[in-house]
């Protein structure tokens, strides 16, 4: 179960036990709370599930079905605009380490770092990046790796 401000995403397995359970959950919810469910915005999504089986979960749920990939919070995964924020993180984090005398251990340290943190919120919601994005952050690793963060171009040495 994953919550993000007023929103919750639940991931099950395949199985109409699992959607009976769900339900009561979200029942027990309702009683426990004194909040109602909105189910006109509840929406199932499923992954390798048979039609029939994802119909059958939906009207037991009261819930209508969505397709994935799906947009949330107004986000589109293949848009660059939407990864330009982390992009500039990126080279930002990276900029504070220029013009530094780092041995090549440090330096891939400091990547990994810097590329595992930062694009995590997006990529939890999102399974791939556009090739384009994907490109722009191996050119920026690329960049500073063999050239130790300086603004000149360097050598790639490996691919």
């Amino acid at each position: 179960m994953l919550q993000f401000v007023d929103d919750t995403l639940i991931m099950c397995e395949d199985s109409f036990s699992n959607v009976i359970a769900i339900k009561a959950i979200l029942r027990c919810f309702e009683i426990s709370s004194g909040l109602k469910i909105n189910f006109h915005k509840f929406k199932l999504a499923c992954i390798d599930v048979e039609r029939n089986s994802l119909e059958c979960y939906a009207k037991t749920l009261n819930c209508t079905l969505m397709r994935i990939p799906f947009i949330y919070l107004g986000l589109e995964p293949r848009n660059k605009q939407l990864w330009e924020p982390i992009l500039n993180k990126i080279s930002a984090r990276l900029s504070a380490w220029r013009e530094r005398f780092l041995s090549l251990t440090r330096i891939i340290c400091i990547l990994k770092s810097v590329f595992t943190v930062l694009p995590l919120f997006y990529f939890s919601f999102y399974n791939k990046a556009s090739t384009s994005v994907c490109n722009e952050i191996i050119s920026i690793q690329r960049r500073f790796l063999w050239a130790s963060g300086k603004d000149h171009t360097s050598i790639s040495w490996i691919s």
